[in-house]
């Protein structure tokens, strides 16, 4: 008689609490990544998480070119309730009662930045910087205006210890390199109330923000950390080190929180300065990420409950000057996103970018100049026409591919003006089908919109399964095996001169589940914003990742306010301004009637079951508590990054256990992931948020030459 299976009983959960983005599980009680709907900040829990829902952003004269620069709450005599202000292009916009309206009347110039200051007078009012192309702005927020007569022009301002700080451009030079301040009890409308201009660091980088640390202003910039040393006489560079390693997103994002600050690195990550020394505060600081991690690229931060909130960036886009910002993301490498990928122009490898105007009958091949990383090799889409008229431009790649980037120099003569929109096609095998996007290179996010105003992405949002590699262009021009390749087109005619300078790519990532979690796919690629929940204490940070917006988009600015809508009038929840939506994250504190994400998904990171040999798992229970009003949970496993996912349907009410059987694969590494499904119209008096409490798994081990068998099994390409 054949000996039993020796089985093991392995503990797969015992807590997500302090950490995240462990693919490898080098330490315990780490995951790799949360897509929404769970909180993983209570020890030995892992407790359903909170809705994140959002509404468009109307953008009422198409002149917002970027995400918000600025947000916050306020409230004065003349509001009955707080109201939720951000700028948008030339308007101050506002939020009360899920309801979006105008303060005021529109400005000459694009908003750059804005603080609240109180010149003297007892009257606290908003102070509106509109970079190179206008004067600074001081308006009364009771719909009334006061607008300078001289010329003040700043880029960045804050108001620091009653006086105001803006960033400006030192004579002879051409960068908003310097700063300047208007002291307390003078209006910073009037010219000669400003002190003369002195630069701060170097002369050909722009101040990216203007922080308070201690009482005193802090300048950043893609160099460095500047503070002012009365001794010396000079701004003082409190980080030397990025001055061998600038980068134009540094400093992007930063919050004070009185003794310190909290500042954002442009290739990722988080610092912390305290006007004397600089720790370094980073998500991934004791972890092993990998190519499905969220990334630690940061857009927007700020201080919410004595924790750090963090949002990480999708398409960072420049905010503030003149365009320049953007000429410093050539010059020194700056990126849109962390995993975006520079393929080269190799014929059998790199990017194929294809022009034809007489509808696919002659083609001109921009593929040299679209992976040569060179701005100044331009891609001519000069007058490119729409579809009906022959004219399409077609991108491809020798492998599935989730967004492409399109960038353009600072020269904003090369980018389209004409109001279109953009339209793509992939090849199915035999035809053109119709392919969703979300397109990040619009100038404008609401109708009337610009495709190809701006730097940006444009993501690939369908999960077709029928995606099919083929040879296009100039017959024995094109001599690769196969690309995958989208057909774009434009609604109307371009302007008359439009050249891109550079295009990557975001590699296409399978989702787990196509069916109940659709967005897996987007948010392993980056496509989607996540919220990032920090504490930080002596030995450095804790982090949580809070999950996803559920939307593609920028986020510009975040803060919390009390404005009403669907989370009511004293929630005090986060709210996320973006390019294209406003996002409220339904956060509350009690275990008792939250606002439930209908929808939530784990991933885990991979751990070795058996020191090394190989296993088959059998069998897996999930413990937990409080599952009211859930519909059903699932938990997902695979034993390589290369294989599909297996689904085990759970069950609605836990204990959950359930025996795999007849189940294929085996191998030295394992990997799960859990999600589930709830309804939302449980009954308020009885409902209370779901716990998962434990997993266990039941592993049987198998012959080594039967695991490497199972493990030929697995699919390529991979896919959910």
């Amino acid at each position: 008689m054949a000996a039993a299976p020796e089985l093991l009983r392995v503990p797969l959960f015992g807590s997500a609490h302090a950490g995240f983005g462990d693919s490898r599980q080098v330490a315990p009680n780490r995951y790799n990544r949360i897509l929404y709907g769970f909180d993983p900040r209570f020890p030995g829990e892992l407790r359903f998480g909170h809705l994140m829902d959002n509404q468009t952003i109307t953008d009422v004269d198409n002149t917002s070119d970027g995400p918000p620069p600025w947000a916050a709450e306020w409230r004065n005599n003349a509001d009955a309730y707080p109201v939720l202000l951000f700028l948008n292009g030339i308007n101050v916009r506002e939020v009360q009662f899920g309801s979006q309206g105008t303060r005021g009347t529109a400005l000459a110039q694009r908003t750059t930045d804005a603080c609240f200051h109180d010149n003297g007078s007892g009257i606290q009012r908003l102070i509106i910087a509109q970079g190179s192309a206008g004067n600074i702005v001081s308006q009364l927020l009771d719909d009334t205006r006061d607008t300078i007569t001289g010329t003040i022009q700043r880029d960045k301002v804050a108001s620091v210890s009653g006086a105001i700080y803006g960033s400006a451009i030192p004579a002879s030079g051409t960068r908003f390199s310097g700063i300047s301040f208007c002291p307390y009890g003078s209006a910073p409308t009037t010219a000669a109330n400003w002190s003369s201009v002195t630069r701060v660091g170097w002369a050909s980088t722009d101040i990216n923000r203007i922080v308070s640390v201690r009482g005193v202003p802090c300048v950043l910039k893609p160099e460095g950390i500047f503070l002012y040393n009365r001794g010396k006489d000079q701004w003082e560079n409190m980080m030397p080190g990025w001055e061998s390693e600038p980068h134009p997103d540094n400093g992007r994002a930063a919050v004070s929180r009185g003794p310190d600050a909290v500042i954002s690195r442009g290739r990722g990550g988080l610092v912390i300065f305290d006007g004397y020394s600089v720790r370094d505060i980073s998500p991934y600081i004791d972890a092993v990420p990998d190519e499905d991690t969220t990334q630690q690229k940061i857009s927007a931060l700020a201080v919410w409950h004595d924790q750090i909130l963090a949002v990480t960036s999708v398409c960072q886009t420049l905010r503030g000057g003149a365009g320049n910002k953007e000429a410093h993301g050539f010059g020194i490498s700056g990126d849109y996103n962390a995993k975006l990928l520079q393929v080269g122009n190799d014929v059998t490898e790199g990017v194929r970018f294809w022009r034809t105007q007489d509808n696919e009958t002659t083609f001109t091949d921009a593929s040299a100049a679209a992976g040569d990383a060179s701005p100044i090799v331009t891609i001519t889409l000069d007058a490119q026409d729409t579809a009906a008229n022959g004219d399409y431009f077609t991108i491809g790649y020798r492998y599935p591919w989730r967004a492409v980037a399109l960038s353009f120099d600072a020269t904003v003569s090369q980018r389209n003006t004409n109001t279109a929109t953009l339209t793509a096609e992939y090849w199915n095998g035999s035809a053109w089908a119709s392919m969703a996007i979300i397109d990040l290179t619009r100038g404008r996010p609401a109708t009337g919109t610009v495709t190809l105003g701006r730097s940006g992405l444009v993501v690939l949002t369908g999960n077709p399964t029928d995606w099919t590699a083929r040879t296009y262009g100039t017959a024995g021009t094109d001599t690769a095996a196969g690309y995958y390749y989208i057909r774009f087109s434009v609604s109307t005619a371009l302007s008359a001169t439009v050249r891109i300078s550079d295009v990557k790519f975001l590699p296409w990532r399978p989702s787990i589940d196509t069916t109940d979690h659709p967005l897996d796919g987007l948010d392993r690629s980056g496509c989607l914003p996540h919220v990032l929940l920090g504490t930080v204490g002596e030995k450095g940070a804790v982090w949580h990742d809070m999950g996803s917006t559920r939307v593609v988009d920028e986020i510009g600015f975040v803060t919390s306010a009390d404005v009403g809508g669907n989370g009511g009038v004293n929630a005090r929840f986060p709210i996320l301004t973006g390019l294209r939506r406003i996002i409220y994250w339904h956060y509350a504190d009690v275990d008792t009637w939250p606002v439930i994400d209908p929808l939530g998904l784990a991933e885990f990171g991979f751990i070795r079951v058996a020191e090394g040999r190989p296993v088959r798992l059998k069998t897996i229970r999930v413990d937990g508590r409080e599952f009211n009003g859930l519909t059903s949970m699932s938990f997902y496993y695979r034993y390589d990054s290369n294989e599909r996912w297996s689904k085990v349907l759970l069950g609605a009410r836990p204990p959950f256990v359930s025996k795999i059987k007849g189940a294929a694969g085996a191998g030295a590494s394992f990997q799960w992931a859990i999600g589930y499904v709830m309804a939302d119209t449980a009954d308020p008096r009885i409902q209370r948020r779901p716990v998962v409490t434990g997993v266990t798994g039941e592993f049987e081990l198998v012959a080594e030459r039967e695991g490497m068998l199972a493990q030929r099994t697995i699919a390529s390409p991979p896919r959910g």
